[in-house]
């Protein structure tokens, strides 16, 4: 008789177990579209009720014992959207709402109406601006239109020609212009160089200026001494406050180069890290800027002279006409200025048990005991995957091998139910004996 009541608790256990895998691969049928979505599985585990003797335990059915997300990558959806962000490998990307955190796989991210980056939610997208404090910020991509405006750093990389031949007298014999009361003209400083390029930089207002770069040959090398370049930095002299507006060159900067016999530049840039510190007090209204130069990659090879490289800060003032995101994750801005710079860089997390995490809804995420502390960086660091821009991240569910299960879970359900109608069947004959 007593095991024939067991029998019920069996069949009712697997009927409630059973009927709990039936929902969760509903649920992942039901989330068969969605963005990011990691399909999930029952786990079934045996009951043994207590009180049984060595040799006879009869189990008492089966219960789930947990839910768990398998995280496998899902396929790659290409949408030519710029701001729909995938993560081919580890990592989770990372929103906020005032002082609560979630991570997802969803990175189908949009602009609210401050320029802030957000999920379909609301949350703001948390990651590195360039001059935050190193932690995680919300990203602003309005931000760029009030930040990095002046030029601060310039860095000219390129090929003097050690073909050139100095000019007579050396230093002495470059053309004076403006700032010393000499009245040369860029012909006559073109004339006289063996080299020049130009470069344009930017003031505290955002306005532009073109900086042209002469390079004279002041002295020719030999088995005993260095070949020498002085290099001059000229600015037309109406773009500076004070000097007039004649238009003639003005010199905003000079420095020295020397090179060996196997054309390396062998003097160290003066002042540290730099080879010219221009402070400029530019003409209507502008501050004053300094610009720091570099031209510490230069060689001097037997070929035409050439630049390989310009690279600096500062963006002006300038209306954001477009974002792109690289695979390191850091963001874009194109501006209607011609001018280009780095907003920030998207942050990701990962975590030591990704199974771990607790689902709470809306493609979100949450730490827990299980799942240990997040692991924060930036995309291709360490364990973190690499980020895949106009992408999205498709569901993991397959549909063909749900429905299987949904078969066998039926199969196990009816089964269960059906050892419920037997057993009933036998305590009525019970019932009948007496």
């Amino acid at each position: 008789m007593a095991g024939l009541v067991n029998g019920l608790f069996s069949g009712r256990s697997g009927i409630s177990s059973h009927g709990i895998a039936i929902a969760v691969v509903g649920d992942n049928i039901s989330n068969s579209n969605t963005t990011g979505y990691k399909a999930s599985r029952a786990e079934f585990e045996d009951i043994i009720a207590g009180g049984q003797t060595a040799g006879k335990v009869v189990g008492s059915g089966s219960q789930v014992s947990g839910v768990t997300s398998v995280f496998e990558q899902g396929t790659m959806e290409v949408t030519g959207r710029d701001l729909d962000l995938a993560i081919d490998g580890n990592g989770f990307f990372i929103v906020e709402n005032g002082d609560q955190r979630y991570y997802t796989r969803a990175g189908n991210f949009k602009l609210d109406g401050e320029g802030y980056l957000v999920d379909q939610s609301g949350n703001r997208v948390q990651g590195f601006p360039v001059g935050g404090t190193g932690a995680l910020e919300d990203l602003n991509v309005t931000s760029i239109t009030q930040q990095n405006v002046a030029t601060e750093h310039i860095s000219i990389t390129g090929n003097l020609d050690a073909r050139d031949v100095a000019i007579p007298g050396g230093a002495a014999s470059i053309p004076a212009t403006a700032e010393t009361g000499g009245t040369a003209s860029y012909a006559d400083l073109t004339q006289a160089a063996a080299f020049q390029t130009v470069v344009d930089v930017f003031d505290a207002l955002g306005a532009s200026h073109t900086v042209t770069a002469y390079f004279f040959k002041t002295q020719d090398g030999t088995s005993t001494q260095d070949s020498e370049y002085t290099v001059k930095l000229y600015v037309d002299a109406n773009e500076v406050e004070g000097t007039g507006a004649d238009g003639k060159p003005y010199c905003v900067g000079t420095t020295t180069m020397t090179f060996d016999g196997n054309g390396t530049r062998t003097n160290a840039p003066v002042p540290p890290n730099s080879d010219i510190s221009s402070t400029v007090q530019w003409s209507k209204g502008s501050g004053a800027t300094t610009i720091e130069y570099s031209f510490s990659s230069f060689t001097m090879y037997s070929t035409n002279a050439g630049i390989t490289s310009i690279t600096g800060d500062g963006n002006g003032v300038g209306a954001i006409t477009s974002l792109s995101i690289d695979k390191a994750g850091q963001i874009f801005a194109l501006l209607d200025n011609g001018q280009s710079s780095v907003i920030g860089t998207i942050g990701l997390a990962n975590f030591a048990n990704q199974e771990g995490l607790e689902r709470v809804g809306t493609n979100y995420l949450q730490e827990s005991l299980e799942s240990g502390a997040p692991i924060i960086g930036q995309s291709g660091s360490g364990t973190l995957g690499s980020i895949e821009s106009g992408s999205l991240e498709l569901s993991t569910v397959d549909i063909a091998s749900e429905f299987v299960k949904l078969i066998t879970l039926q199969r196990g359900f009816q089964a269960n139910s059906r050892i419920i109608t037997t057993i009933n069947q036998l305590l009525n004959e019970i019932i009948n004996l007496t």
